[in-house]
């Protein structure tokens, strides 16, 4: 039966104390976990991610072309201009978008610092380890899930605020924090590390947290719960052996998470049609066959996407108003799905009509895969947005296949994955494709199977950094191929606090 930790943001341990408070050098003894069963708990509220906690992916929907501005002639449904100029400029990827932000008070959560705030948990669990009491399997089922945590972390901050890895591997990263001490403030200034050498502590993290996870008995390596598991990391092994384009590596881990552990595909035939009565399918739930480990808040996924916008339209009974979200789904992204493809409207939730209770047919919203209510919109009192998903596995298994010159592989991995996803009686097997079609088609399906999972952004970089074209109303802006604004400039209220840090414009392209 599966079981439930829930991710607790107040009364664990401690009476509970922050992990800053907890860290503080002038009461370090008072609030040192006297064994591992304490430190597991300090983990558990500090270095997970929670419902409650830091913002995670509140920028990258935003910034890729799977959603774009709303088709109608619009006007805006809000006296707060200043949130409509601070998510003009989040969507257009102006390069002072936190300083636009910040002078029209659009109170957002400062990524950076989330993201380090929970490296730091992180930190303190392994910086205590050794100091608590318990066996070497409790010491070790923490220490393992410490490191998963920091190298996914670090993970998701160097693809926001650093070149693409198999762009220029020796531009500026980020900084690397790896234990939990806190230093006066004039120590505290980290120069950024290059995203090779933050790449390469990922890598060394991950290995040791495989490693201490085959140390664990099986029901320990896996339970299906919320905590970091090994699937999990065999998962992000493969993903990061992609980026970094070592198929080889990539290939054995995707097949470790397909052939070792009994997560299976969900067959989209079997999930009935998303109606009002029966609203969509919960892809982030431990109820799901191919859930490995959930994170994120829905709030991530919908914080810039909460604006209205309304037009009128004649009918027989005079002038009605519409009111629709700003902005949905791109064309480009539904177009995309061909005949008999289960995942257009099993993944993405059509845009609902409040005012005449139907779906509108024509138009899908900006989301989709996670708790979603009878009318279409983000359940925002279910804990995670996003989920580590097997077909990953299968996909970072084909397109690694595909690199590696072992296309049969590629072709086999693609048919069971959309036979899964398709029509039995629409499905065309993937044959006959080789070479930059078979690799072409292979990021298409990526796409659309992982469409709003904030997977989107970091492919396009790692594909080359394509032109991306966003429309304002009638204005249009243009992400050109290669440009400055595909890495993420740091906060200033971060440059502020650390003089050392410097933003990082992308350097001149690797030679091949």
């Amino acid at each position: 039966m599966k079981t439930a930790i829930y991710i607790m943001t107040g009364i664990i341990l401690f009476s509970l104390v922050s992990c800053s408070d907890f860290l503080e050098p002038k009461s370090q003894s008072e609030y040192i976990p006297k064994d591992v069963n304490a430190l597991q708990e300090m983990l558990i509220g500090s270095a997970y991610p929670k419902h409650g906690g830091n913002t995670l992916l509140a920028f990258l929907s935003f910034f890729d072309d799977d959603v774009q501005f709303h088709k109608t002639n619009y006007e805006f449904n809000t006296n707060v201009l200043g949130d409509i100029e601070a998510k003009k400029a989040v969507y257009t990827w102006q390069p002072d978008m936190f300083f636009i932000m910040e002078k029209n008070n659009y109170n957002i959560q400062n990524i950076w610092e989330g993201y380090y705030n929970y490296i730091l948990g992180a930190n303190a669990a392994l910086d205590y380890i050794n100091e608590v009491n318990g066996t070497a399997a409790e010491k070790n089922y923490v220490i393992a899930q410490a490191l998963g945590l920091r190298a996914f972390y670090y993970f998701m901050l160097v693809n926001h605020f650093g070149a693409p890895y198999n762009y220029n591997k020796q531009a500026l990263g980020v900084p690397l924090k790896l234990n939990s001490n806190l230093l006066p403030e004039d120590q505290l200034l980290m120069e950024r590390n290059s995203v090779e050498e933050v790449y390469n502590q990922i890598i060394t993290d991950l290995n040791e947290s495989e490693r201490l996870f085959l140390t664990l008995s099986k029901d320990k390596q896996y339970e299906p719960n919320y905590l970091v598991s090994l699937p999990m990391i065999q998962l992000l092994k493969s993903r990061i052996f992609l980026y970094m384009e070592n198929w080889k590596e990539a290939v054995i881990y995707a097949q470790k998470v397909i052939n070792d552990w009994s997560f299976s595909l969900i067959n989209l035939n079997g999930l009935p049609s998303p109606s009002i009565a029966e609203p969509y399918y919960n892809f982030t739930s431990l109820k799901s066959s191919e859930v490995i480990w959930l994170y994120g808040k829905i709030s991530d996924l919908t914080v810039f996407n909460d604006e209205t916008v309304s037009y009128e339209e004649d009918s027989y009974f005079g002038k009605i108003t519409h009111y629709r979200k700003a902005f949905i789904a791109s064309d480009d992204l539904i177009e995309s799905f061909q005949d008999g493809d289960l995942r257009k409207e099993k993944y993405i939730a059509k845009e609902y009509d409040k005012d005449n209770n139907v779906f509108f047919e024509d138009s899908y919203s900006s989301f989709g895969k996670y708790k979603i209510s009878a009318v279409g919109e983000p359940n925002g009192s279910e804990n995670f947005a996003l989920s580590f998903r097997l077909s990953e596995a299968y996909l970072n298994l084909a397109e690694a296949a595909a690199h590696n010159n072992d296309e049969k592989t590629a072709l086999s991995t693609l048919k069971t994955l959309l036979e899964n996803r398709y029509e039995p009686e629409k499905f065309v097997e993937p044959s006959g494709l080789t070479g930059e079609a078979l690799k072409t088609f292979i990021k298409d399906e990526r796409r659309k199977e992982l469409c709003f999972e904030g997977q989107r952004w970091f492919d396009l970089r790692r594909y080359g950094m394509p032109q991306i074209i966003h429309k304002w109303g009638e204005q249009v802006y243009t992400l050109k191929q290669n440009d400055l604004s595909y890495t993420m400039p740091i906060p200033d209220a971060i440059l502020l606090k650390n003089k050392k840090l410097e933003q990082n414009p992308l350097a001149p392209k690797r030679e091949n």
